[in-house]
């Protein structure tokens, strides 16, 4: 079993194309035992047809009756050497059985219009192919031996269906004199015979006008005498003694002995036999009356019906091949291939008037276009950038309300000024302004048209991959540093209480939190993290455990989130990848850049220092390319009545 069970599974793995692969083909299934799978109505299954090889017969259940119908096989012959085949029932034609059946199924549409046959629940094989072909060889076997072992116990006309049904009020006349009235209703015999093939008269049931036709009349003419016309009711049967109980013996006496029969001038006229129940009978098929697709119906009534009895007459009902090589097709075929070859030629025309239309205005638009870069070009020269070998900040010329003339480094009454101020004002603000002036210093907004002559680029992201951009990167590394220093020192300078310096941190998390997610500046919030993750600010255990305790949102905000972060940019991961930096920026991430550019960082020292090298080269590149978007974006954030009020409120 397991065997017949692997086999049938490999037989279904096939394509889907190969009917095959189907559980509802039979393959050579008879027509009744596809009968006796049948139990309830829509029930189908596909087999082979047993008169017509090649061909195939779908098997259903409708109205508690079993139907057969012949698959209508069409064949196309568009052209010499070319075949092409399709399968129907009467309307849509398809390439394959599988996707007729699909098809029928899948849309409940009836096979027939005349009986309104639907199919829809498939009786699937539980063997392979083969062991059906075999179970049907072996019936087919035993059936023809037993057909054979009946046919030699009978004489000549064994068949009851082959044999002349003649009245008793027919007489059989040989020569000129009448039969022996014994010989009433015994078969007649083509030739004459002997005593040994004569036999006595049997009782013969008349079949029904119901069951069967009447059959052709058996009497025929011998001798001179004319065919005698049968009743055409059937008589009672004759007793046993008016067809005489022995057969005719040709020693013994009779009072009209018959003279040998002459041969027969007619061909005797006998019954049609009934159809082999083993065979595929076309009669016994359901109608299928092929219709005019609905794509090729004319308009008109009248046009309809003579397009529908044209279509009717192509096909043979219910056969299963017919193929379209009418004259009419033909004529079609050349009629529209002329149409088209004139189609072809009009819009080739059309196209090539519209080639040199479009040609002659290229021609046109390039002259236009070089000479337009001609003239440029004798008013254009390049100019080679320079190299800046001084900072951007001055501190001898910096002037500002919240520092003295004579400032004395780590000042008192400054720092107490400055935590003041960022106490006082939002974490929003205090963001914004940094974001400002460190555009400024990165040149991404206010440049000038003078610098991006000396620079020979449009903005400082770009030239900080240049090799004539070392000032600039200094710069950017002096600032960094400068504004890590200043938390620091705002935090650590801080004189009062635990809970005091644990608010401070707050809203410095809070600052690094906007800095990230309101104004995407990524340099100021590598610096303010910096500040939060130096060691002297890490020792301080008791202003962090109050820091859990009196805002613990802040302190799970830098341990889960900000923390993890700031590790992937150090690594490279943060400007390329969409999942740890989302939108827009302002100011990428460029420290890890800028201390490889000058060299004071070093990636060989770690396991992954090539991976790191390829991240940060990466996110340089990332960060030019995107340079424009970086300063559209900053400036959309930084509109002018809000940098009056930053302004205002940090240099009052």
């Amino acid at each position: 079993m397991d065997s017949l069970k692997k086999e049938l599974e490999e037989e279904l793995k096939l394509s889907t194309d190969d009917l095959r692969s189907h559980a509802w083909y039979h393959g050579p299934l008879r027509r009744e035992g596809a009968e006796q799978l049948f139990s309830r109505d829509g029930e189908f299954l596909v087999r082979d047809s047993s008169s017509s090889a090649g061909e195939y017969v779908l098997s259903c259940m409708w109205k508690n009756q079993p139907m057969h119908f012949k698959i209508i096989r069409v064949v196309l012959r568009p052209k010499q050497g070319y075949t092409r085949e399709l399968f129907q029932f009467e309307n849509d034609q398809f390439d394959n059985i599988p996707a007729l059946i699909r098809f029928h199924v899948g849309g409940r549409r009836p096979i027939s219009h005349s009986t309104g046959a639907v199919i829809f629940q498939p009786i699937t094989r539980t063997v392979p192919l083969r062991i059906i072909s075999e179970r049907q060889a072996v019936r087919s076997s035993s059936s023809s031996l037993l057909t054979r072992g009946q046919s030699k116990r009978r004489s000549l006309s064994t068949s009851q269906r082959d044999t002349l049904q003649i009245n008793s009020n027919n007489l059989l006349r040989s020569g000129s004199q009448p039969a022996n009235l014994e010989t009433v209703g015994r078969p007649s015999l083509q030739s004459a015979q002997s005593d040994s093939n004569l036999r006595t008269g049997v009782q013969q049931s008349c079949p029904s006008q119901e069951s069967s036709p009447s059959p052709v009349s058996p009497v025929f003419r011998t001798g001179s005498e004319p065919v005698l016309s049968p009743a055409t009711s059937c008589a009672a049967p004759p007793s046993q003694s008016s067809l005489g109980g022995c057969p005719l013996r040709g020693s013994d006496g009779q009072l009209h002995s018959r003279a040998p029969p002459k041969p027969l001038r007619i061909s005797i006229v006998f019954t049609p036999t009934q159809p082999d129940s083993e065979s595929d009978s076309t009669g016994l098929y359901g109608e299928l009356v092929p219709q005019v697709p609905i794509t090729m119906l004319p308009k008109g009534h009248a046009a309809r019906l003579r397009a529908q009895e044209r279509w009717t007459s192509r096909a043979r009902i219910t056969e299963t091949s017919f193929g379209f090589l009418e004259a009419e097709k033909l004529e079609e075929e050349r009629r529209v291939s002329k149409s088209i070859q004139e189609e072809e030629r009009r819009v080739s025309k059309s196209i090539q008037e519209e080639e040199r239309r479009v040609s002659k205005s290229i021609q046109e638009e390039e002259r236009r276009v070089s000479k337009s870069i001609q003239e440029e070009e004798r008013d254009w020269h390049f100019e080679r950038p320079q190299t800046e070998t001084t900072s951007c900040f001055r501190l001898d010329e910096f002037r500002s309300l919240m520092l003295p003339d004579n400032n004395r480094p780590l000042d008192q009454s400054v720092l107490l000024k400055v935590k003041e101020l960022l106490t006082r004002t939002d974490a929003r603000t205090t963001a914004l302004h940094m974001l400002s002036v460190n555009c400024q210093v990165a040149r991404v907004t206010g440049v000038t048209v003078e610098q991006k002559r000396i620079m020979g680029v449009e903005t400082g992201l770009e030239l900080i991959t240049l090799p004539h951009g070392g000032q600039l990167r200094q710069d950017l590394l002096e600032r960094h540093h400068t504004l890590a220093l200043g938390v620091a020192v705002d935090l650590l300078g801080c004189t009062g209480t635990v809970g005091q310096r644990a608010t401070v941190l707050h809203r410095i998390i809070q600052l690094a939190q906007e800095l990230r997610s309101t104004t995407h500046d990524l340099y100021a919030f590598s610096a303010v993290m910096k500040a939060l993750e130096l060691p002297q600010v890490v020792r301080l255990e008791m202003t962090w455990r109050a820091l859990r305790r009196n805002h613990t949102d802040s302190a799970v905000t830098f341990e889960k989130s900000l923390k993890p972060f700031m590790k992937s940019l150090n690594e490279g991961e943060g400007e390329g990848n969409d999942i740890v930096v989302s939108g827009p920026l302002s100011l990428p991430h460029i420290v890890p850049l800028l201390k490889l550019m000058e060299g004071e960082d070093s990636v060989e020292s770690t396991d992954r220092g090539c991976q790191l090298l390829y991240n940060l080269l990466q996110s340089a590149r990332n960060a030019a390319l995107h340079a424009n978007d970086c300063t559209q974006h900053a400036l959309s954030l930084l509109s002018g009545k809000l940098l009056s009020q930053i302004t205002s409120k940090f240099h009052k």
